[in-house]
């Protein structure tokens, strides 16, 4: 995945409602993805306690992809290759 500027991606997800930690060394994006009962519009009967944390490393002004984890609540499920979520990053970003 190529660069993007920092200021631009933070900006990109602030506005799209994510949750960024920018440090000015690293960028992390906490995404909570909706559950099958609000994808289909029902009521949730139990809270997910799954999402995701992508993490962008910041140089000379430019944020690189460095990886994507899931998460369900403190434990780390699993680290994602970037082929899984390059193509949806792209679309958020608008890349």
């Amino acid at each position: 995945m190529k660069p993007i500027e920092h200021e631009k991606l933070v900006d990109i997800l602030t506005k799209k409602g994510f949750k960024v930690e920018d440090s000015g060394k690293e960028v992390f994006v906490i995404f909570y993805p909706p559950s099958v009962e609000e994808a289909r519009g029902e009521e949730e009967e139990s809270i997910s306690q799954r999402y995701y944390i992508i993490k962008f490393k910041i140089v000379n002004g430019l944020a690189y992809y460095e990886n994507t984890v899931l998460m369900e609540g403190d434990r780390e499920l699993r680290v994602l290759s970037e082929e899984e979520v390059e193509f949806w990053l792209e679309n958020v970003l608008g890349e």
